[in-house]
């Protein structure tokens, strides 16, 4: 009988201090879980119930632990260094093979593996910055790095280098790689490059910008020679080994260009630009071209765009913002801009109008010209050309906007007329 007393106070204690241990690793995993990395749109599931681990729920075109491979990359750009597409060679060996950990080479256990693309997979990385992905094979006892048999994408337009940042009224300064199609339009007066305008990369040949920038009350021939385009610029007042500076070869305004409805119609205008050798813009992490809408595109009210420059952060400021500023608004129907905001002489149907719900952001003088970006199948284009408005961030007074779809046949003719066909941007030297 004593034995018996003992044993059952003997097993209630076991089982008490096990519930103490498992509660406290319970609250352990709780108290030190951290959200899943998720990348590229992945949502984080955690199963606390049971052990705490997070688990991702990839978006359609990735996969992995971290939705980290692109299961529809078939190219890379670059150099490949953010290539995560899923293409491989017969003899790649696994980054998480033990034969890389011993030696020392890279591997899927490195601290920075995720952000290098490895881990137990063989497919093709570039995680030290060679000309173009590769993989480890073994031949014989040695292991070398093999370059895989990967095509280098054509160029593209509208994909940043880096995420976007949130003049530009109430906006958030911005790294020119957010918005590496900008463009800085400059003219020389008394022997001194003053800002003008912004405007869009959209050929390695072309900026696209607002008539009105050019328009001259004589209308005399423009000079061009007057004006310097520069692209890749980040702050105005500083010369950065990242920009490139053009001559202007061409300058088109539109024909029926007119500021005298009260606003501007037909606002929009073409440059041509070149180096001093004749070159056109090279693509690089900071310089590269937008897209050009589809026909006949037409976005839904309340669609989040973003619109950059360098212009006055407010109204009656005396200088430019210097740095570049980048803002979301929203567009706004014809209907309620010609209604509500403004009226059907000012507003036609060549505009599109867009802003902050809250009236703190908008374009304001000095972004005249640049563009109003909207993304579209993936992509950045020019939905609009910053063009006028009844003040900056004014109550009710939404920014006005040149729409960009109602010109691609101009566009188009002069850019060809004049030999300028869309064409590969060169490679960086």
């Amino acid at each position: 009988m004593k034995l018996l007393i003992l044993l059952t106070v003997t097993l209630g204690t076991l089982v008490t201090g096990l519930e103490s241990i498992y509660s406290w690793k319970l609250y352990k995993r709780r108290s030190e879980y951290k959200e899943c990395p998720c990348l590229n749109g992945g949502t984080c599931i955690t199963y606390y119930l049971f052990s705490g681990i997070g688990r991702c729920i990839c978006p359609d075109g990735y996969t992995g632990i971290h939705c980290e491979l692109d299961t529809g990359s078939t190219c890379y750009t670059e150099n490949g260094e953010d290539y995560r597409g899923m293409a491989t060679e017969d003899k790649c060996l696994p980054w998480n093979s033990p034969l890389l950990i011993r030696r020392g080479r890279y591997h899927a256990y490195l601290q920075n593996a995720l952000h290098l693309g490895l881990g137990k997979h063989s497919y093709c990385r570039n995680p030290n910055g060679r000309s173009k992905p590769w993989c480890y094979t073994k031949r014989g006892s040695a292991i070398q790095e093999t370059p895989c048999k990967i095509e280098k994408c054509g160029p593209t337009c509208g994909q940043r280098s880096i995420s976007k940042a949130f003049k530009i009224v109430g906006g958030r300064q911005a790294e020119v790689e957010s918005q590496p199609w900008i463009a800085g339009i400059f003219q020389t007066m008394r022997g001194m490059d003053h800002f003008l305008c912004g405007g869009s990369l959209i050929d390695p040949c072309w900026v696209l910008t607002a008539a009105h920038c050019f328009n001259m009350p004589t209308r005399r021939p423009i000079n061009k020679s007057a004006y310097k385009v520069f692209l890749g610029k980040s702050i105005l007042n500083v010369t950065d080994d990242n920009e490139q500076v053009f001559m202007v070869d061409e300058i088109i305004s539109h024909p029926d260009f007119t500021d005298e409805t009260g606003g501007n119609e037909n606002d929009i205008a073409l440059v041509r630009i070149k180096t001093t050798s004749g070159q056109c813009a090279v693509e690089s992490k900071y310089v590269r071209t937008v897209c050009l809408p589809e026909r006949n595109l037409y976005l839904n009210e309340n669609t989040q765009c973003e619109i950059a420059g360098y212009g006055k952060q407010d109204f009656y400021d005396i200088f430019y913002a210097q740095r570049l500023m980048s803002a979301t608004v929203n567009l706004i129907s014809q209907r309620k801009c010609k209604n509500e905001y403004y009226d059907y002489v000012r507003v036609t149907d060549n505009m599109v109008c867009a802003g902050d719900p809250r009236w703190q952001t908008d374009a304001c003088k000095g972004d005249s010209g640049g563009p109003m970006v909207c993304e579209h199948n993936g992509r950045m284009m020019v939905y609009g050309i910053v063009s006028w408005g009844d003040g900056c961030a004014k109550e009710n007074k939404p920014g006005v906007y040149t729409r960009v779809t109602q010109y691609l046949n101009w566009i188009y003719s002069n850019m060809n007329g004049l030999d300028a066909k869309s064409r590969l941007l060169p490679e960086p030297k």
